[in-house]
C-alpha cells in the first residue's frame, strides 16, 4: 500500500486584492514545489453533493475521510469535546468559547454592555497564555457554573463550553467574522440565545475586573475582557475508519475541532501549537514530522490553517502577508514533502485548498481545489496547468466522502 500525505491548506482568502494588483492570492504567490506537483498530477474540484455549509475546515476533513457531513457534522462544538476528551451525553450541546478583546472609543469598554458601542479587536485575547486562561477559566466557573452548565480549559484562548439540555440551532458567528467590526450583528441570536448572551455579559464582569487582565494592561497588553460563544454541536458517534479501510494514521492541526474529527474517526491526534514558534519554523516541524509517520502508520494528515496569520496579527491582515504565508507554505512545507515523494516512489500527495468558512459571506464555497501527484510523468503527459488555474473550477465536482476509496478500497 502506497503512503499517503494529506496536505489542507485551509482558509484562503478569496477574490482579487487591488493591493496586488487586482489578483488573488493564488496568483500573486510563488509557488514553485505546488506548480511542479500540479505538472506532473491530476487537478480538480472535491466537495460533498448537496451540502450547502461552506467545504472547509473540519467539516471539509470529515467528507475527505468519507463521512457524509449532512449525517455526522453537528457543529465544531462537538468534536472540540473529542479533542479535549469531553465526554458529551445525549442531550448536551457543546460550544466553542474564544477568550477575546473587545474596545470602545474610550479604551477597552469596561461597563459597556454588548452591542453596538464594542468592537472585536483581537479574537485571541490579546495572545492569552493557558495558564491565564486556566485562571479566568477556574474564576467563571466559581461564579456562573449550574448544574446546566460547565466551562472546559482548552490551550490559549481557545475552550469549551457544555450546556446540558442547550440550544443547539442558536444562531452564533466565528469571532474572526467581527474582526475590526461592531460586535453588535454578530451577537448569539434566536430562540435560546439569551443564555448565552447572559454568559458573555457575566463574563465581561468577571474579566473586566480580574487581576490577571489587570496585569495584562499594566504590562501594555490587550485585556482577554469577554468570552465569546459560538459554533454549537450536538454529539455525535462517528464510525471508525478502520470499518472500512485497513489503514493507520495521524492528522497534525493546530485547531481543536479539526483534530477532534480526526479523534472520533480513529485516527492519532498531534496538536501544533500556532503561538508559540514563527510559521516558517512550524511548517519545518510539520514536513519532518510527517516523515516520521509514515515510517510507522499509512496516512498523515497535515492541516495548514490560514488563521494562524490572522491570529498572529489579532485584526486584519494585510494581503501581502497572506502571499508571505503560501510562499512559505510552498517553500517549508510542500518542497520537503515533494522531495520526499520523489525519493521514495512510494508515496502519494493530496493537497485540498479550501476557501474560509466565513458565515458573513454572501456566496459559500462549497468545493475546494484537490492536487493529486503519485508519481513523476513523462514530459508527453505533463499538464500546463499551475496551482491558481482558475479553470479548474469548470471541472466536474469530485465527492470528497468517496475520494479516499480510490487509495484504499474497502476492507
Amino acid at each position: 500500500m502506497k503512503k499517503t500525505i494529506v496536505v489542507h491548506i485551509d482558509g484562503i482568502p478569496t477574490g482579487s486584492f487591488e493591493e496586488l494588483g487586482a489578483r488573488t492570492l493564488l496568483e500573486a504567490a510563488k509557488l514553485p514545489h505546488l506548480d511542479e506537483l500540479t505538472r506532473h498530477g491530476e487537478l480538480g474540484r472535491l466537495g460533498v453533493p448537496r451540502e450547502t455549509r461552506a467545504f472547509a475546515g473540519e467539516l471539509a476533513f470529515l467528507g475527505l475521510l468519507g463521512y457524509d457531513t449532512q449525517k455526522w457534522y453537528s457543529g465544531p462544538g462537538a468534536f472540540e469535546s473529542f479533542s479535549l476528551e469531553v465526554v458529551l451525553d445525549q442531550h448536551d450541546v457543546a460550544f466553542l468559547c474564544d477568550f477575546v478583546t473587545l474596545r470602545a472609543e474610550d479604551g477597552w469598554g469596561d461597563g459597556k454592555k454588548l452591542g453596538s458601542s464594542l468592537v472585536m479587536d483581537d479574537v485571541c485575547g490579546g495572545g492569552l497564555e493557558t495558564e491565564e486562561a486556566r485562571e479566568f477559566i477556574d474564576t467563571i466557573n466559581e461564579q456562573v457554573v449550574s448544574e446546566n452548565i460547565q466551562f472546559y480549559l482548552g490551550d490559549h484562548s481557545h475552550h469549551l463550553m457544555l450546556w446540558v439540555g442547550g440550544h443547539a440551532k442558536i444562531c452564533c458567528r466565528n469571532p474572526q467574522d467581527a474582526i475590526g467590526l461592531s460586535i453588535e450583528t454578530y451577537l448569539p441570536a434566536g430562540e435560546g440565545s439569551r443564555v448565552l448572551l447572559e454568559l458573555m455579559e457575566a463574563s465581561r464582569t468577571i474579566l473586566c475586573h480580574h487581576a490577571v487582565n489587570q496585569e495584562r494592561v499594566n504590562s501594555g497588553l490587550k485585556p482577554a475582557n469577554c468570552l465569546w460563544l459560538w459554533g454549537p454541536g450536538k454529539p455525535v458517534d462517528v464510525p471508525q475508519l478502520k470499518e472500512r479501510w485497513p489503514i493507520h494514521g495521524t492528522v497534525v492541526s493546530p485547531n481543536g475541532p479539526y483534530l477532534g474529527v480526526g479523534k472520533a474517526s480513529g485516527l492519532h491526534m498531534v496538536k501544533v501549537d500556532d503561538m508559540t514558534e514563527n510559521q516558517s519554523e512550524r511548517l519545518r516541524k510539520m514536513a519532518d514530522g510527517a516523515s516520521m509517520i509514515l515510517e510507522k502508520q499509512d496516512v498523515v494528515c497535515l492541516h495548514v490553517p490560514f488563521s494562524v496569520v490572522s491570529l498572529d496579527q489579532g485584526s486584519s491582515t494585510p494581503a501581502l502577508m497572506f502571499v508571505q504565508y503560501l510562499e512559505q507554505i510552498d517553500e517549508y512545507l510542500m518542497g520537503p514533502l515533494q522531495q520526499s515523494c520523489v525519493n521514495s516512489g512510494e508515496s502519494r500527495f493530496l493537497v485540498v485548498a479550501t476557501a474560509g468558512a466565513s458565515q458573513s459571506e454572501e456566496a459559500m464555497n462549497t468545493s475546494a481545489r484537490y492536487l493529486l501527484y503519485e508519481g513523476q510523468k513523462a514530459d508527453s503527459q505533463l499538464s500546463d496547468m499551475v496551482f491558481h488555474d482558475q479553470a479548474i473550477f469548470d471541472h466536474p465536482l469530485q465527492n470528497a466522502t468517496t475520494f479516499f476509496e480510490r487509495f484504499f478500497g474497502k476492507s
